[in-house]
Parts: C-alpha cells; structure tokens; sequence
C-alpha cells in the first residue's frame, strides 16, 4: 500500500548502493535499483524500500522489484525478483527506519498560520478561536471545530462532525456525524522500537487513521496511526475517555470501549464487541464478534465470537468465577467455613442460625 501523499511528502530518491554504503551492508541483486518509496514487506508498492527479519518471508515479496532490507539470513536461499536489490544488515527494523525517512516525510503545517489558504471549508462549517487548519485539509458542512483544536495537513473531517476544545487530529481521514472528545489525539505515530547497534531507534510510521461515521471518542483520548497501513474504526464504534487504541487496529463496527481500555499493536476486533474499564489487550491477537470483555479483563490470546470472558489473563467468565469461589474457600480461616441452617443454605462465617 503506498502511502497517503495527502499527509506525506516524497523526500527524496536513494540508490541501491548508497543505501548499502550507509548502512555497511552486503548489497547483491540489482545494484542500480532506486528506492522512490516505503512499504510493507506484505503489501509492496512499485519501487518501494521494505524490510525483512528470520522467518518466513510473505509471497508478495518474491514479485518486488525493489529495495529489501533484511538479515543475511532471511536473504539467503529465497527468490526474489531479478530487478530487486538485497542489502543484508544485523538489524534490518533499525536499518529501515533510518533511510525511510529520507524517501517519505510527513507533511508540516506553516507555522504562524492559522488556517491554510488551501484548507477547504464548507460555508456553514463553524471554526473556534485558536483552532488551527492545516495544509490541504478539508472541513464538511455543518462541522464543528472547537478552541485550540488543531487539524493537521490533509485531514479530512466528515459533514456533522464536531471537534472539541484542545483535540488534535492530523493523518486521519474521519467520517459524518462523529464526535472528538477534548484533549484526545488522533494520528500520533504508534510506540513502535527496534534494538540498533546504538541502541533502540523509533520507527517512522506512514499509516492513517480512519473512523466511520457516528463514532464517538471520549475525553483524552489517544489513537495511533498505522505503522503502513490504517489503523480503523468502523461505523458506529464509541470509547468512553482516556482509552488507547494502538497502532494498525482494526475495531468492528459499533464496539464500545469503557474508561482505560487499551489496545496494543495490529488488534482485529469485531463487530458489536463491548470491552468494560481498564481492558488491556496483548497485541496481534483477534476479539471476535460479539465478545463482552469483564473490567480488567487481559486477553492473553484470541477470543472466539460472542464469548464473555473475565480475569487477568482472561478465560471464558464461567471458569473464572468458579476458580474464584474456590480460592475464596481456600483463603477462609480455619473455623470461620460457612454454617449451614435446616435448609441447607449457607450462612455467614461466624453467624449462628436465628442470630
């Protein structure tokens, strides 16, 4: 997928041999091959630089005629396009992010300015004071656009909907009707880390966020934009205040999201999912359709569909208040066990019948 040159700019072009030259690395293949853009390694775009780790590498690769980036050993043994170049480095996520962002930059909005001469308004849209509109960006009809709101370089803001004081929205396409909570962020790039020979570098992300209509984000909030791709919200879905969602996460529609949630990187859940307070999520698992998720609940894998699960790590809620009434037993002092009446029924530790 290549990115959205709404909110990127082309930097510059890189040659196969100076990128192997600036990073000592091991260059074969097609040393005169140019690198005009970035991308992932499953989604290549014509001319792109992309890189790859141990493992098994995706099928798209091998059509790819362009720059790859990756360790001797992912290189060696695979088949690749006779127009590709190969640059074999120790650390091929760090190695990436210090040439992609040479090739592909985000755009910046002039400072001083506060709305661009080329932002699109709609007449009935109203702008609050301090709000700040970007390069490009385009703002629907009956929009709203609260004080010291910022809108970034080519965001585009759906007809109906209304940005509050403080937010911050830039790489992001939002949809009709939504609802942007104060202080919130939207497009951030996502807290993505690789281990270099210096140390941890951060890396670039050239992705977007996307929200459907009628999508409502509470009070500071954080959504981080795809590292390549979009990180999504389907029609319908609504967080209460201070929820994160992560990097490439793709939320069905008409979920609902309680106080804390937190979402970790490359997330798919489905439609009609409702997640209670502070619900943390490990990354790259799946949350199907339907699932109900207990306060505090920590999915440690996926969740099948329609599914209500409780816990830390979660487990489906049955075996979870089960494993609790037992401990509870266990953690009773001795003589203090439940008192049975006539009937059978338990009574309170230390409670006498008719007392």
């Amino acid at each position: 997928m290549a990115v959205d040159l709404r909110f990127y700019r082309r930097a510059g072009t890189l040659d196969a041999k100076d990128i192997a030259g600036e990073l000592n690395g091991e260059l074969t293949g097609n040393t005169v091959c140019k690198a005009t853009d970035v991308a992932s390694a499953n989604a290549p775009s014509p001319g792109a630089l992309v890189f790859v780790e141990s493992g098994t590498l995706p099928e798209e690769l091998g059509a790819h005629a362009g720059v790859i980036i990756g360790t001797a050993e992912a290189l060696s043994g695979a088949i690749f396009h006779p127009q590709a170049a190969l640059v074999a480095v120790r650390h091929p996520k760090a190695a990436f992010a210090l040439i992609a962002q040479r090739i592909i930059a985000p755009r910046q909005s002039a400072a001083g300015q506060a709305i661009h001469p080329s932002a699109v308004i709609a007449p009935s849209a109203s702008i609050s004071a301090g709000a700040h509109i970007g390069e490009g960006a385009r703002i629907g009809e009956n929009c709203h656009i609260g004080p010291n709101a910022v809108i970034g370089a080519g965001v585009d803001i759906g007809d109906g909907t209304r940005v509050s004081a403080c937010a911050v929205i830039g790489f992001a396409v939002v949809g009709r009707n939504c609802r942007i909570g104060p202080g919130s962020v939207l497009g951030e790039a996502g807290f993505g880390l690789a281990p270099g020979p210096a140390g941890l570098v951060e890396l670039p992300h050239f992705g977007r966020v996307v929200l459907g209509d009628d999508v409502r984000v509470g009070a500071n909030c954080t959504i981080d934009r795809g590292m390549f791709g979009d990180t999504r919200l389907g029609n319908g879905v609504k967080l209460d205040n201070l929820c994160h969602i992560a990097h490439n996460v793709d939320v069905g529609d008409h979920t609902l999201m309680a106080a804390f949630a937190g979402v970790s990187g490359s997330v798919k859940i489905g439609r009609g999912a409702q997640f209670g307070g502070r619900v943390g999520i490990v990354d790259h698992v799946t949350i199907g359709d339907g699932v109900r998720l207990a306060a505090n609940a920590s999915p440690a894998g996926d969740v099948p569909p329609g599914e209500t699960w409780a816990g830390q790590p979660a487990q489906p809620i049955r075996g979870w208040l089960r494993e609790l009434a037992i401990l509870k037993r266990l953690a009773a002092p001795k003589g203090q066990s439940a008192v049975r009446d006539r009937n059978g029924k338990g009574e309170k530790p230390g409670r006498q019948p008719g007392g």
